[in-house]
């Protein structure tokens, strides 16, 4: 059998094909498996009681950029809460993230002069996985490992 030039240039295209895919199989298959990772909708909450209730100081949480990938700090600082209408010394914030499973996930924040501060997290916006309570002044921290989906 004889190798022409035309069939030496189809085998090293063929031979290049295979090394390309090869060494973006790996992060072909990472990719996948990130996009197809189990990831709950977490709701963080701040209910903040007492004197000073308007805002709430030092709030920071994690949260995923996608499912699969772990939480980064999300640093939000000061934020304004909402007033609860049936208690006037009571007001809230809350805000929605993304956590893979069997990941942490976590808040801390620092109520104002005169006011607690309870912290939440909950899955689907039901199940509380932690609580904690600060005084004034005090950093209140809520940490949990979000469960696997067979949970």
């Amino acid at each position: 059998m004889r190798i022409t030039s035309a069939t030496k240039v189809v085998m090293a295209a063929s031979a290049a094909t295979v090394l390309a895919l090869g060494t973006t199989g790996c992060s072909m298959v990472e990719s996948v498996q990130k996009s197809t990772a189990d990831a709950w909708s977490v709701t963080y909450e701040l209910t903040g009681t007492g004197d000073t209730i308007n805002g709430i100081d030092n709030v920071g949480y994690l949260e995923a950029a996608g499912r699969g990938e772990d939480s980064e700090l999300i640093t939000e600082g000061a934020v304004a809460t909402t007033n609860d209408a049936d208690a006037q010394d009571t007001a809230h914030w809350s805000i929605k993230s993304i956590v893979t499973a069997e990941r942490d996930a976590a808040i801390s924040a620092t109520p104002r002069e005169g006011a607690r501060l309870t912290c939440r997290i909950l899955l689907d916006g039901e199940r509380e996985i932690a609580t904690a309570t600060a005084g004034p002044g005090e950093t209140v921290e809520c940490q949990a490992n979000t469960p696997a989906f067979d949970d």
